[in-house]
């Protein structure tokens, strides 16, 4: 291809000096590396009298090169070219894109029209759109000659240049290619910089980490010796380790955590063989995502099921990956393990000791032998902490389904569990079994909760945590009247006949006073003939909801919740008033009813009352 020779004038020199005085300044300076390669992309199109010129810089793992400076260029030419980025393997020496082959052989080229020259059908469209016509390219090359980009230069018009253009052109290409490698080994330090300062950060923060475990184990023996229990370790270690912390047993029974609504062991994935793996292993663990490390311990002692302890730290996130456990971290894990292991030990002993002392109270109080010398019962009340004076809210928990298929209720492990809970009362609740059942008097002046707890009042707080401990398998049936443990018996006994009620579909607390007087007629009758005695009264009515889709057993009961008022009832179902009379007298009719009659009535709702404790058993299936 041929050219006419532009011989620079005279004129040009100053100008010509004082773009590489401009440009050099802007390589040793902290400039942005873009701004920089624009600049020089500038200075190419003044002194060479190009209308556009672009500074390609090529990523040598992805063969590719990108537009990272230019000058004339529009936005949208620059975008679509790095979208689908010029590829080294599209050219040889003698074909292919100007950019490409000058980055291939490391020398200046030159295409005076792309629309003549074969091998550029890629680009064409693109060029067009830009008005560009010919390209002059020149290579950038390292010290060590290794090519790093071009410094590309367009024209409007068909141009050839000589080899003074070229020349200049490959001198500011070397301005260029040595901006990127300044700017590259400014990155390099910055960075080595930054890794240093990090690593003496972490030194510092190692330091730190160990100078805090020193005193670690003696803070925890003190913290033992004082009696906080679990939760009190949890949250000492979880505020020393930064970290979140759950202590639960194998069966999944959450026995502490901090902070009290963590649930470490949640977010780990099921590891079936590993965990037994690790808790065979006695030793802190890593398990879980590689990003958000969790510290599986376990807790030493025989008791079944087994206890471990579970350890995040709260400073994970996405902006900041978590940093693993070291040594001294899990060594400090595993001392607290032996210091957890020794508190429940010592607290299962005191749970067991008490439920035995409570189980035995219970039984004095629901005997009129024993309670013959009633003055002696009292005393022994009083003297494990109970107020035989004061009133009490009677609470009858029974286990209405197992942690797994076919297991057995455990009275003696659910009352542990709510001994447990309620640790800090005073006065003390009586916590005892009775047959399958734990009865639980709870003091209506007892103190408030500690502060972990405060706020919370105690029969929740013993509902939450006979659930967690049977998996969800828990009821509760709370007594219609408050009592004296002196006068328990009585009302202690309409609780565990409504408890003999209860199935997996009941509520997860029933209060017999929300069926006022037709609550005490459960003193009337086994749980056998009450449920007996529902099924006869209901069953027909069941049925024909059930074959009819007429909702009547519904319908019943929200007429004796509105106070038999067929107005107030259409109003709770939606219906018109004639509707609810109409059910009335089908459902009448089918259970052989009179609703008239008073007794009748009484029948109906006695019926309800039983069917509501179980759970809805008449509702359409």
């Amino acid at each position: 291809m041929a050219g006419t020779v532009l011989e620079p004038p005279e004129s040009r020199l100053p100008r010509w000096m004082e773009a590489m005085t401009e440009s050099l300044r802007a390589i040793n300076s902290e400039h942005d590396l873009d701004q920089v390669l624009a600049m020089i992309a500038r200075q190419a199109c003044e002194l060479l009298d190009l209308q556009q010129c672009a500074v390609y810089v090529l990523d040598p793992e992805s063969g590719t090169l990108q537009i990272n400076g230019s000058h004339g260029l529009s936005p949208g030419y620059i975008e679509r070219t790095n979208v689908e980025p010029m590829r080294l393997d599209e050219a040889t020496a003698r074909t292919g894109p100007p950019t490409a082959r000058a980055a291939l052989t490391g020398r200046p080229v030159f295409v005076e029209s792309v629309f003549d020259e074969p091998g550029l059908d890629r680009w064409r469209a693109n060029m067009a759109r830009e008005g560009l016509r010919a390209v002059v390219a020149a290579p950038m090359r390292t010290a060590d000659k290794s090519p790093i980009g071009t410094l590309t230069g367009y024209t409007r018009s068909e141009r050839a240049f000589d080899t003074a253009d070229l020349d200049q052109l490959a001198l500011l290409s070397d301005h260029a290619a040595a901006a990127i490698v300044a700017a590259r080994r400014r990155d390099r330090e910055r960075a080595a910089i930054g890794a240093l300062s990090d690593a003496n950060e972490e030194l510092r923060a190692q330091q730190a980490t160990v100078a805090r475990l020193r005193d670690l184990q003696q803070e925890l023996t003190r913290l033992l010796l004082t009696d906080v229990g679990l939760a009190g370790i949890a949250a000492f270690l979880a505020r020393r380790l930064d970290a979140e912390i759950t202590i639960d047993d194998e069966d999944g029974t959450a026995l502490a955590a901090s902070p009290p609504d963590a649930a470490v062991h949640r977010d780990v994935p099921d590891g079936g063989a590993r965990l037994t793996e690790v808790l065979d292993s006695g030793r802190a663990t890593e398990i879980g995502p590689a990003d958000t490390p969790v510290c599986l311990v376990p807790i030493p002692g025989s008791t079944s099921p087994r206890a471990r302890m579970w350890v995040r730290r709260s400073t994970s996130g996405p902006s900041r990956p978590a940093a693993p456990f070291d040594d001294d971290e899990r060594r400090a894990m595993e001392g607290c393990a032996l210091l957890i292991a020794l508190e429940r030990s010592r607290l299962e002993r005191r749970a067991e000791a008490e439920a035995r002392l409570t189980k035995d109270l219970l039984a004095d109080l629901l005997s009129p032998a024993a309670m013959v010398h009633a003055d002696s019962v009292m005393a022994r009340a009083a003297a494990l902490g109970h107020d035989p004076r004061g009133s009490h809210e009677l609470a009858v928990f029974v286990q209405v389904t197992g942690r797994s298929p076919g297991s057995r209720a455990d009275p003696g492990r659910l009352t542990a569990a709510l001994l447990d809970a309620a640790r800090d009362i005073r006065p003390r609740p009586v916590v005892g079994a009775v047959g399958d059942a734990v009865v639980a008097l709870l003091h209506t002046a007892a103190d408030p909760l500690p502060d972990r707890r405060r706020g919370r009042a105690l029969l929740p707080s013993l509902v939450e945590r006979a659930r967690q401990v049977t998996g969800g398998g828990a009821r509760c049936v709370v007594g219609a009247v408050r009592v004296e443990l002196a006068n328990v018996e009585r009302g202690l006994t309409v609780a565990l006949h409504a408890a003999q009620l209860v199935t997996p579909a009941s509520p997860e607390i029933v209060r017999l006073a929300d069926f006022g007087v037709h609550g005490l007629l459960l003193e009337s009758g086994t749980s056998e003939r009450l449920v007996r005695f529902a099924e006869q009264t209901l069953g027909p009515i069941a049925e024909l909801d059930r074959t009819r889709q007429s909702d009547l057993v519904a319908t019943l009961r929200a007429w004796f919740a509105a106070d038999m008022s067929n107005r107030e009832a259409a109003e709770r179902l939606f219906v018109h008033p004639n509707t609810v009379g109409y059910r009335l007298k089908r459902a009448a009719g089918a259970a052989g009813l009179d609703l008239a009659r008073p007794a009748d009535l009484m029948t109906l709702q006695l019926a309800l009352v039983v069917d509501e404790i179980r759970g809805g058993v008449a509702r359409p299936s």
